[in-house]
C-alpha cells in the first residue's frame, strides 16, 4: 500500500511540470487569438481579463486553474 501511494506521489509530481510549461503556450494563443479577434470591445474585454487572470493563476502554480481559464478564454474565442 505504501507503494502504491508512493506511485502516485511520483505521478502527481511529475505531471505539474506539463502542466506549468502548458500555461505560457496556451496564454500565447489566446493572445494571438486576442490579436485576430473579430468580437466586440466587450467580449476582447472579457477575454483579455480571463488571460490576466490566467497569467496570475499560472504565477501562484494554479496551473489546472490557469488551463481552465485559458480554455474559456478559447471558447470565447470559439477557437
Amino acid at each position: 500500500m505504501k507503494s502504491l501511494m508512493a506511485a502516485i506521489a511520483i505521478l502527481a509530481g511529475l505531471s505539474m511540470p506539463a502542466l506549468a510549461s502548458q500555461c505560457p503556450d496556451l496564454i500565447k494563443k489566446a493572445e494571438e487569438g486576442l490579436n485576430m479577434s473579430t468580437l466586440d470591445e466587450a467580449g476582447k474585454n472579457k477575454v483579455s481579463e480571463h488571460i490576466a487572470q490566467a497569467k496570475a493563476q499560472h504565477e501562484a502554480g494554479q496551473h489546472d486553474e490557469s488551463v481552465a481559464t485559458l480554455k474559456d478564454a478559447m471558447n470565447l474565442l470559439k477557437m
